[in-house]
């Protein structure tokens, strides 16, 4: 099952969900047509598994904790960095699910779930922040976290997945200025190092 899996995203990745059919997903696999069957029911269940995939690879890669001892500036342009990353490993296979949960409520209601649990992991990390003094106990940090979480997503879906021109890390950066900013921590300047994006 995992070779369809892994075959189902090479071939979405290249081929898109519409233009992909099952025998392009078995030829990339080396497997007979019929062997798909045995695991999947349809090109949307096999297209179900590849994202269900990326979604643990993005939250795993996404998740590396920040150092010990690092400040909460240091904490959050630890996990920016982070999820940009895993988002631009990911970025052909998210494009793609964007497009495809534009019409399917099916997928619709997968790249809801997706968001859901980012933002609730964002929304438990203002908590703590609140609960340490950090951040103001009056703001709402479920509102806080979604919008944070939009803006982070947002941005590297424009950049990575459209192709807006942007340098790594003055994105990273500022991302991380603003998201500190917006929950009133103070932003330990400094100016990025420019590399290729």
């Amino acid at each position: 099952m995992s070779k369809l899996v892994d075959a189902a995203a090479v071939v979405f990745g290249r081929k898109g969900f519409l233009d992909t059919k099952i025998t392009d997903i078995t030829t990339e696999a080396g497997v007979a047509n019929g062997s798909f069957y045995t695991y999947f029911e349809s090109k949307e269940a096999i297209f179900r598994a590849v994202i269900d995939e990326v979604n643990e690879r993005m939250f795993t890669k996404s998740r590396v904790p920040a150092e010990a001892g690092s400040s909460a500036y240091q904490r959050i342009e630890h996990a920016t960095r982070a999820y940009v990353r895993a988002y631009r490993e990911e970025a052909s296979l998210l494009m793609i699910l964007e497009q495809v949960a534009s019409f399917s409520p099916e997928f619709r209601e997968m790249r809801r779930e997706t968001r859901k649990v980012f933002r609730a992991r964002t929304e438990r990390g203002i908590r703590r922040f609140q609960e340490s003094g950090l951040v103001s106990p009056s703001l709402p940090a479920d509102y806080a976290a979604a919008a944070l979480t939009s803006m982070v997503s947002n941005f590297c879906y424009m950049w990575l997945v459209l192709d807006e021109d942007y340098d790594e890390e003055t994105a990273i950066l500022t991302l991380s200025r603003l998201w500190a900013q917006a929950l009133g921590i103070e932003v330990e300047l400094r100016d990025p190092e420019p590399n290729a994006s």
